[in-house]
C-alpha cells in the first residue's frame, strides 16, 4: 500500500499540533447511544477526523477518551505526519504491553489512525481512497435492519421498503432469544419482500451451540445467506463447531482486532465471512490487512458498520481500496446519527442509487464532523442502560429460552 507523496504546506512537512476526544451520546426513537470521535489537527491549519467503535455506538465513550487523552495523544502531538503507518505503530509498540491488542486500546488507535489518513490526504488534495489506491467509485450496500421481535413482518417490510425502492437487494435481521417466533416473523417477511432478496440473519451472540444449530438449519430452509455473531465472540470451540456442522455460512469479525486475530480465526475455522471494520480493528490499514488475508482462505469479506458518520466514511474508503469486498453494511436506524453529525458527502437513503452508495470523493474522508453537533450532544454515561436492547440486560444476551 503506497502512503503517497509527503504532506507538505510550503515546503514543510506536517506536524501533528493538537488532538481532542470527543464523546458524544445521542438519543434515537429507540435508544440512547454514544459515540466517540477525534479531532487530530496538523500544523498546517487542517483537521482530520476518526472515530471508533464497539459494534453499537460507544457504551463507554469516556473510557476511550481517556485513552486517547492521557495515552495516545503523548505519543503523537510533535510528531511529523509523512505517512500513517509509522505512527500507528508507534501508538501500538508503545502501548500493547499495558493496554493490549484487544478492545479499547485498537478501538482508539483506530480512531486516530483513521483521523491521520482524513487529515494526510486532505493535506495533499486527495480522498484517502484515492491516496491508498482506488479499485472502485461506489459500493453495494445492505440494510441492516432491527431485532423480529419489534414488530411483525408487515411492519418490517414497511421499514426496509424505501430500501428496496431505492434497489438494495440484501437485508439483514435480528433474531432473539424467542428464536422460533423469529423465524414465523422472518417466513412472512420473506414472502413481503419478494424474490431477489438476498436475506442475511444476526444472532448478536445470544445462543448456545445446540440452539444455534437448530436455528441454522431452520434459517438454511429460508436460503438465508448468513447468521452472523450467533455465539458468543469468546466460546471459540462452539464456534468452530458451529462452523463446521452449519448448513448457512457463519460469519464474524466486527471483534476482532488486527490481521493477527483474523488469521487465527481463519486458520482455526471460525467464520466463513470476515466482516472487519475500520473503526475496530486498529485502523484502515489494519482492517485492509485483514480483507487481503480472507483471499488465501477462500473467505468473503463484508465490512462491518454500526457507529457513526466518520466510521461509515472510513468503511467506505475501505470498500474502495480492496477488490475483494463488493457490499457493507448500512444500518437504518443510524440515519439521524449520520445525518446530525456528519458534514460533507451524503450517507442517507437519498445518496443509494440501484443499491449502491458512492464513496466519497472530497478531500480526505469527504465527511467531516459537525462540531456545534457534537457541543449539542454532551457525553452521558451509560449507567446500567445495555447498548443494543430495547429493555436492558435481562431481555438479550443470556442465552436460551
Amino acid at each position: 500500500m503506497s502512503s503517497g507523496s509527503p504532506a507538505t504546506q510550503g515546503g514543510t512537512v506536517i506536524r501533528i499540533h493538537a488532538i481532542t476526544a470527543l464523546p458524544v451520546t445521542f438519543g434515537t426513537d429507540r435508544e440512547r447511544m454514544s459515540f466517540l470521535f477525534v479531532r487530530v489537527e496538523g500544523d498546517n491549519g487542517l483537521v482530520g477526523y476518526g472515530e471508533a467503535c464497539d459494534s453499537y455506538g460507544c457504551s463507554y465513550a469516556s473510557v476511550l477518551a481517556t485513552v486517547i487523552d492521557d495515552v495516545l495523544a503523548p505519543l503523537l502531538i510533535g510528531e511529523e505526519l509523512e505517512a500513517v503507518g509509522p505512527l500507528a505503530d508507534r501508538m501500538r509498540l508503545f502501548t500493547r504491553r499495558r493496554l493490549g491488542d484487544q478492545w479499547v486500546g485498537p478501538q482508539a488507535r483506530s480512531a486516530l489512525e483513521i483521523a491521520m489518513w482524513d487529515l494526510l490526504a486532505k493535506s495533499n488534495g486527495r480522498s484517502v481512497s484515492s491516496q491508498i489506491g482506488r479499485v472502485r467509485d461506489s459500493i453495494e450496500v445492505y440494510a441492516s435492519s432491527g431485532f423480529l421481535e419489534e414488530g411483525p413482518a408487515a411492519f418490517h417490510a414497511e421499514k426496509l421498503r424505501p430500501f428496496l425502492e431505492a434497489g438494495v437487494r440484501m437485508v439483514k435481521v435480528r433474531t432473539g432469544p424467542e428464536w422460533r417466533d423469529d423465524i414465523a416473523t422472518m417466513t412472512e417477511l420473506k414472502a413481503l419482500l419478494g424474490d431477489g432478496i438476498e436475506m442475511m440473519v444476526d444472532g448478536s451472540e445470544t445462543y448456545t451451540l445446540s440452539t444455534a444449530l437448530e436455528l441454522a438449519h431452520a434459517l438454511a430452509d429460508l436460503d438465508v445467506r448468513w447468521l452472523e455473531e450467533p455465539l458468543p465472540q469468546g466460546a471459540h470451540a462452539g464456534i468452530e463447531e458451529l462452523v463446521r456442522r452449519s448448513p448457512v455460512a457463519i460469519a464474524y469479525g466486527e471483534h476482532l482486532f488486527g490481521n493477527d486475530e483474523a488469521i487465527e480465526s481463519m486458520r482455526r475455522g471460525r467464520l466463513n465471512i470476515l466482516q472487519p471494520d475500520a473503526s475496530t480493528a486498529g485502523g484502515l490499514s489494519a482492517a485492509r490487512d485483514m480483507a487481503a488475508s480472507a483471499a488465501s482462505f477462500g473467505v468473503r469479506v463484508v465490512p462491518h458498520v454500526c457507529a457513526g458518520p466518520i466510521s461509515l466514511a472510513a468503511n467506505l474508503h475501505l470498500a474502495a481500496t480492496v477488490s475483494a469486498i463488493r457490499a457493507i453494511e448500512f444500518p437504518p436506524t443510524l440515519l439521524p446519527v449520520w445525518k446530525t453529525f456528519g458534514t460533507g458527502a451524503d450517507l442517507g437513503l437519498s445518496a443509494i442509487t440501484d443499491g449502491h452508495l458512492a464513496i466519497p470523493d472530497g478531500p480526505g474522508l469527504g465527511v467531516d464532523l459537525d462540531e456545534a453537533a457534537v457541543a449539542a450532544h454532551p457525553y452521558e454515561a451509560p449507567g446500567a442502560r445495555a447498548a443494543g436492547t430495547t429493555g436492558g440486560l435481562p431481555d438479550r444476551f443470556v442465552g436460551d429460552r
